[in-house]
């Protein structure tokens, strides 16, 4: 039987992530979703609210923390959007390397942004265990089901498995995507990072 779910009115319009979200308790390495269109190649810009010329609206996520982060704030910055779900092992595995990097290289300019699928009203509780294991010190934001699509790579089957990740350069474009996180594959995340920050 499905867990009762409260909505707050001014949620109702999340309805759609909510449901999406709610599946990865049951599948938490993959995510149901079908692959469709083409993936954003770049962060939003605020002038440009609705996404016309970059594909992307200009998204206001609410972090975990209860605060709001506009996606189009985050231009100017190198930036690495890691998409997850509390709720999978290898996520669970990855997500202290990528909070060191956060740790070590925001100084330097980098911002991590942590995109969490699960379900704010059913898997806070998850969340914030993921977080406190980590040593995540960085925003972490839950993520609508369409920006989840529209920046993540699909797997050759058509489903959306996490962890993986996107590096954006100062001007907001996508430099590289990392969909491994075995440990041969963590130096040239971090030399990918360190070339962005160097510019």
């Amino acid at each position: 039987m499905m867990p009762r779910i409260y909505l707050p009115s001014r949620k109702m319009t999340e309805l759609r992530t909510l449901i999406f979200t709610a599946l990865l308790l049951m599948l938490p390495a993959a995510f149901t979703a079908q692959a469709s269109g083409e993936q954003a190649n770049q962060l939003p810009r605020a002038e440009d609210p609705s996404g016309g010329e970059t594909g992307v609206p200009d998204y206001e996520l609410e972090t975990l923390a209860g605060t709001t982060l506009r996606l189009s704030s985050l231009r100017g910055r190198v930036v690495l959007l890691d998409f997850f779900s509390a709720t999978c092992p290898h996520c669970q595995r990855h997500a202290p390397f990528v909070a060191e990097l956060a740790k070590r290289y925001r100084a330097r300019g980098l911002v991590v942004v942590n995109m969490c699928a699960n379900n704010p009203y059913v898997d806070r509780a998850d969340v914030e265990k993921y977080v406190r294991d980590a040593g995540i010190e960085n925003d972490v934001v839950w993520t609508p089901s369409e920006l989840l699509k529209l920046y993540m790579t699909p797997l050759p089957n058509g489903l959306y498995g996490v962890p993986q990740a996107v590096l954006f350069d100062a001007a907001g474009r996508v430099v590289a995507r990392f969909m491994s996180w075995e440990e041969k594959d963590k130096p040239q995340i971090e030399q990918a990072i360190v070339k962005q920050l160097t510019k």
